[in-house]
């Protein structure tokens, strides 16, 4: 690289200007999730006022680095309202795009989720590459076509393996950091939970390939497997959990169809403890969207187990995750992708796992109508929906029969009024 076409690199002890690598107009991308470029958002967030960008797309956020105050000068758009982004759709600055992650990368490549810059967090460059680390998603296709890219290189981000490089070649600008990761310790499971992970753990036979996201009832879920045989982790998402699988001898990925003895992901969130592990380790793979979520790839798990969770189920299974009390707090993401691989899976099956009730008991999670009618996942993709109360396997019942089943497993206090909106259910 000559040295016309070196990187700017700034300085964290000064106060940048951003308005001449991000002019008026600009719409931009943000590294998201444990991979967040904090600093790089922090120097956005003081100027945000007077940058007069068009547009910044957010992913899945668990920092407060950006403002209310410059988040109405952002004009931020994002997949959801998860993690911190949930204030933002709470004051109505948020701009929900839903889309399937499987999509993603494809809308990015064509347009439909333009930007012109993006702003990444990067371990240090070796072998002429940078390396996106713990995030890869729709990541590794932004960084592929960006016309410009800023980086935050941190210096404690992990190596990893996978569809992580970016060349040097590629990065215009270069803020350099080094800062612990962002981390997400695992959620406690309470008794609930535990026994709707018991419930789950009786349905994932040795040997299946399992997706499985994060909180409290996926932990329960993994700590109900510590039992199992040869499991292998292929997933949009891991934590901790999954480490904890390995060490117990639970997780081998020794008969997985592809990728043996290989945990596929497409993202890391947890603790400093996952980090490290990953860090310069073969037997993960960080990969895109387009593999991760891929229905093709997925086809080729012949037990693939997708465990997933919901904000709450309607009689006929039809599955809202993104709305509660008609606010944006969960997102699309990967739902539909995983539930319906699951579904189609020759040996495998889709679960979906909430508790029966919410609000301390006063609302019930299994509902005659979902809450203004937003449907996540269809009732034809539907197939076993598990509370505390039990398992509902839906998969070729009848309407009225899938209703009896999810009643059987709904809060004892709300059975009766399900019951009575069973009677009209078309």
């Amino acid at each position: 690289m000559d040295s016309a076409s070196l990187p700017v690199t700034l300085d964290t002890s000064t106060e940048y200007d951003l308005s001449g690598l991000l002019p008026a107009g600009s719409r931009i991308l943000l590294g998201h999730s444990g991979a967040e470029p904090t600093g790089l958002v922090k120097l956005l967030d003081r100027q945000a006022s007077r940058l007069a960008l068009d547009s910044t797309f957010v992913g899945l956020s668990f920092t407060q680095t950006l403002s209310g105050p410059s988040a109405a000068h952002l004009h931020l758009r994002a997949l959801g309202g998860a993690g911190t982004n949930r204030r933002f759709a709470r004051m109505g600055m948020l701009d929900i795009v839903p889309c399937q992650y499987s999509l993603v990368p494809e809308m990015i490549t064509s347009g439909r989720i333009g930007f012109d810059a993006a702003l990444l967090q990067v371990s240090p460059a070796a072998a002429g590459a940078f390396n996106l680390g713990i995030v890869t998603d729709y990541l590794a296709t932004a960084a592929s076509v960006a016309p410009r890219i800023l980086v935050e290189v941190n210096d404690q981000m992990p190596r990893t393996f996978g569809d992580t490089e970016i060349t040097a070649d590629r990065v215009h600008t270069v803020l350099h950091t080094s800062r612990p990761l962002i981390e997400q310790p695992p959620s406690l499971p309470s008794d609930i939970d535990r026994a709707i992970g018991a419930h789950v753990a009786r349905l994932v036979p040795d040997g299946a390939t399992l997706q499985i996201g994060l909180g409290s009832i996926p932990e329960a879920v993994l700590a109900s497997l510590a039992g199992k045989r040869d499991l292998g982790i292929h997933s949009g998402v891991i934590g901790d959990g999954v480490v904890s699988l390995i060490e117990a001898g639970a997780v081998t990925g020794r008969r997985k169809e592809r990728d043996q003895g290989v945990v596929v992901t497409g993202s890391l969130l947890g603790t400093r403890r996952l980090y490290s592990w990953a860090d310069m380790n073969a037997a993960v793979r960080l990969r895109s969207s387009t593999y991760t979520h891929s229905a093709a790839i997925l086809a080729g798990f012949e037990t693939l187990v997708t465990i997933n969770s919901a904000i709450e189920v309607d009689l006929t299974g039809q599955i809202n995750a993104e709305v509660a009390a008609g606010e944006h707090i969960g997102v699309l993401g990967g739902h539909t992708d995983f539930v319906r691989a699951g579904a189609r899976s020759l040996k495998g099956r889709s679960i979906v796992a909430l508790p029966s009730a919410a609000r301390a008991g006063k609302t019930t999670r299994i509902v005659a109508q979902l809450s203004r009618g937003v449907v996540s996942t269809s009732r034809g993709d539907a197939d076993t929906i598990v509370t505390e109360y039990g398992i509902a396997e839906l998969k070729g019942l009848s309407l009225r029969e899938r209703a009896r089943a999810l009643i059987a497993i709904a809060h004892p206090d709300f059975r009766s009024d399900l019951e009575k909106a069973a009677e009209s259910l078309v």
